[in-house]
């Protein structure tokens, strides 16, 4: 895969490489994707988080609601799809 970068990037990431932290460009790119999933990945859980805040707070063991499992469901297709909300 190539990928095409602005200078600006291009400048960052060779002074990446240069400094010793990384041991080529690939390297610099693959930590930067990492970071960038885990990031998508925590925003999923908080959306998920908020989606469970205050539902059956009487701790019972119920089943989720129609309309909860529809908006889990939504959480989900949208953490898979790698959208985030704006």
């Amino acid at each position: 895969m190539k990928v095409s970068l602005p200078s600006a990037l291009e400048d960052f990431v060779s002074s990446q490489v240069k400094s010793g932290e990384f041991d080529d460009a690939s390297d610099v790119v693959g930590e930067a994707l990492r970071l960038l999933l885990e990031k998508r990945e925590g925003n999923a859980l908080e959306e998920m988080r908020t989606a469970f805040a205050g539902v059956d707070l009487s701790g019972g063991k119920g089943e989720p609601k129609a309309h909860h499992r529809a908006f889990i469901g939504k959480l989900i297709r949208r953490h898979r799809s790698g959208k985030q909300r704006a």
